[in-house]
């Protein structure tokens, strides 16, 4: 079984031919829907049929209830904390012609997600094959939930996504992590590392290697948009290159990856047949 403890925001999306510059307004076409990096690994993981469990915290509203029924719709296993004094998390999005987003989210509930919350749920995770966190999520929970799989031999996947700087220890304890460029530029600045997080995608794999070894954690899978990914560890590295796409949209395309890796693994697979699956799934997405 896999664990994924995460977020659930619902998403605002503003779609417009391009982004308007400070003091422009332009008009666009408003949807919404399901989203947080957690929420969307969760059930790219259960829709690739994987038992998935879903940990996360929602406000006692209306878009905490539309979470609870499309949950319950699409089959999704979850332990929701109702968080009476927190709104719902969201997040407002824009997609550009190209594909291209912008992302602001308010977390809301999600930061409420107690440790008492993941005590509760200590024998799921302890059954475990594979746990899965972002850095959505309260800190301290995330961290209660990443020392009761350690405890019990879980192999766990951190997503150091948004990147945060007090989540030095979660990183740590990861048995894999899966930054895009910028979260892994982010990572190793604390290891002395000046790298400009536009300049990884076309740095080569040795370079990748070379800085992925700084870092303290066995596996570092490197996503890498259109270039694919790379893995990381102490024997070597993968290169893994994307089938031909025609790009439609790139949001929730790391969260794909991120579900289709920890559902393969779940299911047995090794980790570089993991990472070349999650990569043919993610390409998939952004179509």
């Amino acid at each position: 079984m896999l664990i994924v403890l995460g977020a659930y925001n619902q998403d605002l999306v503003w779609r417009t031919a391009r982004f308007p510059q400070a003091g422009e307004t332009l008009t666009g076409r408003f949807s919404q829907g399901p989203g947080g990096k957690g929420f969307n690994q969760a059930m790219a993981a259960h829709r690739l049929g994987c038992a998935t469990l879903f940990i996360a915290a929602i406000g006692d509203d209306a878009l905490g209830d539309s979470a609870k029924l499309l949950a319950e719709t699409q089959e999704l296993a979850c332990a929701w904390q109702i968080c009476p004094a927190s709104a719902t998390g969201n997040a407002a999005i824009w997609l550009d012609d190209a594909g291209q987003n912008r992302i602001l989210v308010d977390l809301a509930a999600n930061l409420n997600l107690s440790p008492a919350h993941i005590s509760a749920h200590a024998d799921a995770i302890r059954s475990a094959r594979i746990l899965l966190l972002q850095q959505e999520a309260n800190t301290e929970a995330s961290l209660a939930a990443l020392r009761i799989a350690k405890a019990a031999d879980v192999r766990c996947i951190v997503n150091p996504a948004p990147y945060s700087p007090d989540a030095t220890e979660l990183n740590a304890l990861a048995d894999i992590l899966t930054p895009n460029e910028s979260e892994f530029a982010a990572l190793l600045r604390p290891f002395g590392e000046d790298v400009a997080g536009d300049a990884v995608a076309s740095m080569t794999a040795d370079a990748l290697h070379a800085l992925a070894r700084k870092l303290p954690c066995p596996d570092i899978i490197i996503t890498l948009g259109g270039r694919g990914a790379l893995l990381s560890t102490p024997y070597g590295f993968h290169e893994f290159t994307p089938p031909a796409v025609a790009v439609s949209d790139t949001t929730g395309a790391g969260d794909c990856f991120n579900g289709a890796l920890a559902a393969e693994l779940a299911h047995g697979a090794s980790l570089p047949d993991a990472c070349a699956f999650a990569v043919r799934a993610a390409s998939c997405k952004v179509e």
